[in-house]
């Protein structure tokens, strides 16, 4: 009898949120039996009476989200563990870096940025999620996600990536074949792309300098990566672009070491297919559509870098 009411899905004909003030077992039974969460209230209490007395554990207190599948057990379980309590949108925009993934997840649900940067930086963490590098950043969708409020900084790091490798499974792995470059190239030049376009519609246009600049040994001189490399998004100065470091493509050729983001599914799919073109310069209109003027020689290059100046005095 018991075992079968444990296992029988609850009354409940809709998902609901439940608030259990009092973590009292015989209150949080009466809760449950007063929101028709559950049937034969005694039976529940006697089992869970058992739980309690076995695990050691007690109720937990709060706002809890309660699914129609879920079973007489799976309701014990929320109580006492709290882990599928109530859950939160949380929305991680695309070009997010991980430092900003990890203060969003602060802000939205308990979990701690610091202990999410240790774990997106973590080898064993990348290798079990298929990453074949020593972070995750660019390896994480960005998305909108359902989060219980004490969902696991690991549980979330693989949603991220779960989600991320479908896509690349699903829309780039074949496109990346006929690349000349690795995945792990491909976003990483999506990460800028991500970073430079403002315009979606811009994206493989953007792309296609890029490609034009790696193709002729061109440096990409991209303000993003130096951003990346100095650990802050601000005007930049001609001191910011003598950093030494490895992300600083005004110093040193070719691709980063690495994403410098999290880039979306629009930024990767720009970067596997390049708009064709001879571009090689791109510089900010600075008339507030966030839209860039191309050109394909200095000298145009500069008459469009003198008009975004004078652009930004008026």
């Amino acid at each position: 009898m018991s075992i079968l009411y444990l296992f029988s899905p609850i009354p409940q004909k809709k998902a609901t949120d439940i608030t259990i003030k009092d973590s009292s077992l015989s209150t949080v039974v009466s809760t449950l039996s007063d929101a028709g969460i559950i049937k034969h209230p005694y039976l529940f209490y006697s089992i869970a009476s058992l739980y309690e007395v076995l695990s050691g554990k007690h109720c937990t207190s709060g706002t809890f989200s309660v699914q129609n599948t879920f079973t007489h057990a799976r309701i014990i379980k929320l109580i006492y563990s709290g882990e599928e309590g109530m859950t939160v949108n949380v929305v991680i925009p695309e070009g997010s870096d991980l430092r900003r993934i990890a203060s969003i997840l602060q802000k939205r649900i308990t979990v701690d940025s610091l202990t999410f940067i240790r774990l997106v930086h973590n080898d064993s963490i990348c290798a079990s999620m298929g990453v074949k590098q020593t972070s995750m950043e660019g390896y994480c969708m960005p998305d909108t996600y359902n989060f219980y409020k004490k969902q696991k900084a690991t549980d979330i790091i693989k949603k991220l990536a779960v989600i991320h490798q479908l896509f690349w499974d699903k829309q780039c792995a074949e496109l990346q074949k006929q690349s000349k470059y690795s995945k792990h190239e491909i976003l990483t030049l999506a990460s800028i792309i991500e970073a430079e376009a403002s315009v979606a519609s811009e994206r493989q246009r953007i792309s296609g300098v890029y490609h034009n600049r790696l193709l002729r040994g061109m440096k990409l001189e991209a303000d993003p990566t130096v951003q990346y490399a100095i650990g802050k998004r601000k005007r930049l100065f001609y001191s910011d672009l003598r950093t030494d470091s490895k992300y600083n493509t005004y110093k040193y050729a070719g691709l980063p070491p690495g994403p410098i983001n999290c880039p979306g599914r629009e930024s990767i799919l720009a970067a596997l297919q390049p708009e064709q073109h001879g571009y090689i310069f791109f510089v900010a209109k600075g008339d507030g559509t966030g839209e860039h003027v191309f050109t394909n020689n200095g000298r145009d290059h500069a008459k469009a870098v003198n008009a975004y100046r004078k652009q930004r005095t008026m």
